[in-house]
C-alpha cells in the first residue's frame, strides 16, 4: 500500500491506507519492544510520505468490517466485504473477502476462478 504499486485500483485506497496505519499503530502499542515491527514502521516512515503523515497523526482505530472495490483489468469492478476475525489466543487476525451472494461481484469472482485456471493450463 505504501511502498509499492496498488493492485487493481482499490476504490477506497485512502481509507484502506488510514485503516492499515491505525492497525499498525495499535500493534506497536501492544508490542513496543518488537524489533521487526519497529523496523517495518521505520521503513514505512522513510519510504512513504503518506504513511509518515498518517503515523504522525497518532490516530488508532479498530474496525472489524470494511468494504472494498477492486478494479480488475479482466472482469471490471469487484466489491467485497472484508471481515477481520481476531484469534486472540494466537494473537492473529484472519481477513476473509466475500462478495454478496448473487451479486455481479460474486459472478466476477467465479469468472476469475475459471480465467485463472485457463491461464495456468496455457502455461503448462
Amino acid at each position: 500500500m505504501f511502498l509499492g504499486e496498488r493492485l487493481y485500483g482499490v476504490s477506497d485506497a485512502d481509507h484502506f491506507a488510514r485503516h492499515s496505519a491505525y492497525r499498525l499503530r495499535a500493534a506497536a502499542a501492544r508490542y513496543p519492544r518488537d524489533p521487526e515491527l519497529a523496523e517495518l514502521i521505520r521503513d514505512l516512515r522513510q519510504g512513504s510520505a503518506h504513511f509518515r503523515e498518517l503515523w504522525e497523526s497518532h490516530d488508532v482505530a479498530d474496525e472489524s468490517t470494511l468494504v472494498k472495490t477492486f478494479q480488475h483489468p479482466q472482469v471490471g469492478p469487484i466489491t467485497v466485504n472484508c471481515d477481520v476475525l481476531d484469534i486472540a489466543d494466537r494473537d492473529q487476525r484472519l481477513v476473509i473477502y466475500t462478495a454478496t451472494p448473487g451479486s455481479p461481484s460474486e459472478e466476477a469472482l467465479r469468472l476469475l476462478s475459471v480465467i485463472g485456471t485457463q491461464q495456468m493450463i496455457n502455461r503448462i
